[in-house]
């Protein structure tokens, strides 16, 4: 019997010294015989991220493509995966992992086991712990029109214990048990390669959020689970890429990607509903734009 192996993608911009703690963490696992592949699609960074984790990704033998052009998260991790297909990996499960991670040992070895315990499950998502070692939420159920009204509004930061807010981030959720979900973050993102072979890869129009969601949705409605697994701990240093980027910057890509699934996932009614909500919720962003300017400008005359 073959051994079944983990191809990795790990999709950078601008995550500064994080990167090579990432690499590092892989090439320390013990579990080295579970791995083809080790991708690294750099996004168009304009850090020294990617140049700094050049020499290492040589020395281990893993590929570091840098691209001209920020590609969006989805379009760079097809361009991995079509890359692993053409060079003997089309049978490899494919792990999503963020460049700001850092994958604990036997953190693959405890994920493929995962797979290979139940047939039925074709995503797996590990424990995520934050920097300080706490436990990071990790699961979510799939979100509903209601959801995406609350976002669209941010009424959920002026109401965040409602009922509804605290179901769709499963507040009470038991993260010392393995058990089924309805999505795990892409932070750390193990899928099946039946799930590729029968679905693709991510949507290309989810240019950042919710493709993951998407995912997990897509391999669902294909008769598939997705499973979140403590055994398995991978470190997430969180967010460091689109921290980045504050007000608009950071809201139209939401806006658009909760307009693209609420299409695909919630019928025609819900994604109307939300298209009507869609300037409201642009104006929002734009006074939270120009309130966070100004209380930069003001803190900076304070120095």
């Amino acid at each position: 019997m073959h051994m079944e192996q983990i191809s990795l993608i790990i999709v950078n911009w601008n995550t500064g010294k994080l990167l090579v703690n990432c690499l590092s963490s892989v090439a320390s696992l013990p579990e080295q015989d579970l791995i083809r592949h080790v991708i690294i699609i750099d996004n168009a960074s304009s850090d020294s991220s990617a140049e700094e984790a050049k020499s290492f990704a040589q020395e281990h033998g893993y590929l570091l493509v840098f691209e001209k052009n920020n590609l969006g998260f989805a379009k760079a991790n097809n361009m991995g995966w079509e890359y692993i297909k053409k060079h003997s990996g089309e049978h490899d499960h494919i792990l999503l992992l963020n460049p700001d991670t850092e994958v604990q040992p036997d953190a693959l070895r405890s994920m493929l086991h995962a797979l290979e315990r139940n047939s039925h499950v074709g995503i797996v998502g590990p424990k995520l712990l934050e920097t300080n070692g706490d436990v990071q939420p990790s699961v979510r159920q799939f979100p509903t029109l209601g959801i995406f009204v609350l976002l669209f509004l941010k009424m959920h930061l002026v109401f965040p214990k409602l009922a509804v807010w605290q179901h769709y981030l499963m507040t009470t959720f038991d993260y010392t048990k393995e058990q089924k979900v309805d999505q795990v973050m892409g932070a750390a993102f193990l899928i099946r390669n039946t799930v590729l072979e029968k679905i693709g890869l991510l949507d290309e129009a989810f240019w950042i959020w919710f493709e993951e969601v998407d995912y997990c949705k897509r391999a669902k409605d294909a008769g598939f689970n997705t499973l979140y697994t403590p055994t398995a701990v991978v470190t997430h240093h969180g967010g460091v890429s689109f921290a980045q980027k504050v007000g608009i910057a950071k809201t139209k890509p939401l806006l658009d990607s909760s307009l693209r699934y609420a299409k695909k996932h919630l019928g025609l009614l819900s994604y109307g509903v939300l298209v009507l909500l869609y300037p409201f919720a642009l104006l929002i962003a734009l006074a939270a734009s120009f309130n966070h300017t100004k209380q930069r400008k003001n803190n900076t005359s304070r120095l």
